[in-house]
């Protein structure tokens, strides 16, 4: 049975995390994904880690076979007259097209769409930056996504009132935007194969992320108000909702029991101050919160969060422990889901990565296969996909352009 995107032909011009990532989906969908790469300017997540065994070195790092698995990889200096028509010609074979320079960069390297469109009017090309191609503070703006979620406003948000802002952990939308420009490209590739048209997708990340923001532009919108950051992992006008400690160090309990059937179920299960009558509403809830918190952290804290989890979610409570790494290596339903996939590799033996983030019903998705290392498909793609002679080949070796 065929993957869904089997025939389907990308070039992926990114590196770090937002554009592997979305053509990672598109590899595992099972789309002939070739990454561009040069050992002059590594993708620099292969300086990033986890490195396997704490062993450093651009071969060993799980991150990157983990945002570039299934990808074959050629390793050229696009610099160069010679490399340039080398990415000219892959893009004459390529369905799609990912990159993630800086605004302006590969227009200045005669690579931007204009460009690779006259060779292949079909071409479906994606750029995610920052803020976008176009606006007044677009063009030279560089940075990943921790910039990202500063611009969209989920770093200000997230952290204790009286503190400065924390954010959320990481480059917030390296990993939020992949999800739209994956989107993106398949509503493409379908408009194309009722049009016979290719197109150029411009996705911000301050955008992508904003999306997630939205509910704070609207209080500013209508009452003129910024909310602010509250500390407390629950919303302030869900009670009880939060994050309380467990037995143990450093373990927690998500629970939500804000819903009166859910609230009614936790008030039996814990008892105790909790049938007091000022907690019948939520309003009451909420009046009170500082009081309601206390006999369900003391709850909580006496007993491990797993079985805290199995006896509130058997009482109808929506929660779930706080999972940490070792918690994710571990949960039946990823396992069960096919979610942790070992990959062999030559460098470093075996590590384990992520599978697709999905299943379908009807059509497979490919094997998680390990990452690429560098140049590894060099002369494999040159002569397979742009049919040139080993004496070509060889030729541009000689002169530095494939490196």
């Amino acid at each position: 049975m065929a993957a869904p995107l089997e025939g389907i032909h990308v070039l992926d011009l990114s590196w770090v995390m937002v554009g592997p990532s979305s053509g990672r989906y598109l590899a595992d969908m099972g789309a002939d994904v070739i990454k561009v790469e040069s050992s002059k300017r590594i993708d620099p997540v292969r300086t990033l880690g986890p490195f396997k065994d704490g062993k450093m070195g651009p071969e060993r790092s799980v991150s990157y076979h983990n945002l570039n698995a299934g990808k074959r990889c050629i390793a050229i200096d696009i610099r160069r007259p010679e490399g340039r028509e080398i990415v000219l010609r892959l893009a004459q074979w390529a369905d799609v097209v990912l990159e993630s320079f800086t605004p302006g960069v590969l227009e200045t390297l005669h690579l931007g769409y204009s460009d690779l469109k006259q060779r292949n009017d079909r071409i479906i090309m994606a750029s995610t930056s920052l803020l976008g191609q176009t606006g007044p503070y677009a063009k030279g703006t560089s940075g990943v996504g921790t910039m990202g979620a500063a611009m969209s406003g989920a770093t200000y948000q997230i952290g204790w009132a009286d503190r400065e802002p924390t954010g959320p952990w990481g480059p917030w939308t390296d990993a939020v935007t992949p999800r739209f420009i994956v989107a993106s490209i398949l509503a493409a590739l379908h408009r194309r194969s009722r049009t016979g048209e290719g197109c150029y997708i411009d996705v911000a990340q301050a955008e992508a992320g904003i999306q997630f923001m939205m509910p704070a532009y609207y209080e500013y919108a209508a009452n003129g108000t910024i909310p602010e950051r509250h500390g407390i992992a629950g919303s302030p006008l869900q009670a009880p909702q939060g994050v309380y400690p467990c037995s143990g160090e450093d373990r927690w309990i998500a629970i939500d029991a804000s819903d009166p059937g859910h609230w009614d179920a936790l008030r039996v299960l814990i008892g105790g101050k909790l049938r007091d009558a000022k907690f019948d509403t939520i309003i009451g809830r909420l009046r009170h919160r500082a009081e309601l918190e206390e006999p369900i952290a003391g709850w909580t804290h006496e007993q491990e969060a797993e079985a805290i989890e199995h006896r509130l979610q058997a009482a109808g409570v929506p929660a779930h422990v706080v999972s940490g790494g070792g918690d994710l290596a571990r949960d039946a339903d990823l396992l069960e889901a096919g979610h942790l996939n070992k990959i062999d590799d030559p460098v470093f033996g075996q590590a384990v990565i992520e599978g697709p983030r999905f299943s379908l019903a009807r059509t497979c998705l490919s094997a998680t296969r390990r990452g690429p290392r560098i140049g590894e498909h060099t002369k494999e793609v040159l002569a397979a996909v742009l049919g040139m002679p080993e004496t070509e080949i060889a030729q541009l070796g000689e002169s530095g352009v494939l490196v």
